[in-house]
């Protein structure tokens, strides 16, 4: 693909930079996955506490019930994670065309993630099993891969490519 006229060319820094955000993106979606169902593995336990603390406020309110809500929560976090996911993948396609405020946005959530990360390592791992185990640690792998990629957006050789004035 030829780039148009008068286009600046993308430093490959920056180039790598949304490699990783891709990357990294793509772990969080395996993320949303295990983290879903290591939840769903304990939706009956959650179902339960639910009917104890709503029957007594509402005594028609039925356990069946209970559960069908907390399945429909569970699909709504899902879908909320996916779509901010897809949104993210707007905004690492902004960072490869210079946008600074593209930029700034994924800074902060490699600091999001980083900090998510550092509560993955050493929090006290209520949630036990192999999803949720697969979801810290596809968790760690995306601070490592955002913090990457923001390393290489403020390199001396990327630096440039985000000024509003160098368009």
């Amino acid at each position: 693909m030829v780039p148009p006229a008068g286009a600046r060319p993308v430093p490959q820094d920056v180039r790598t930079a949304a490699q990783l955000w891709y990357a990294a993106l793509a772990v969080g979606v395996v993320q949303v996955i295990s983290s879903m169902l290591a939840q769903l593995g304990q939706r009956k336990e959650l179902a339960q506490r639910q009917f104890e603390d709503l029957h007594a406020k509402q005594p028609e309110i039925t356990l069946e019930q209970v559960q069908l809500w907390v399945l429909v929560v569970f699909g709504l976090v899902a879908l909320f994670w996916l779509v901010l996911i897809g949104a993210g993948v707007a905004i690492v396609y902004q960072l490869g065309r210079g946008k600074q405020w593209a930029r700034t946005l994924l800074t902060g959530l490699a600091i999001f993630l980083g900090l998510g990360a550092i509560g993955t390592l050493f929090g006290s791992g209520a949630t036990a099993g192999p999803a949720a185990l697969i979801a810290g640690g596809a968790g760690i792998v995306q601070a490592v891969l955002a913090g990457g990629a923001v390393f290489l957006c403020y390199r001396k050789e990327s630096e440039p490519f985000f000024r509003p004035g160098t368009q």
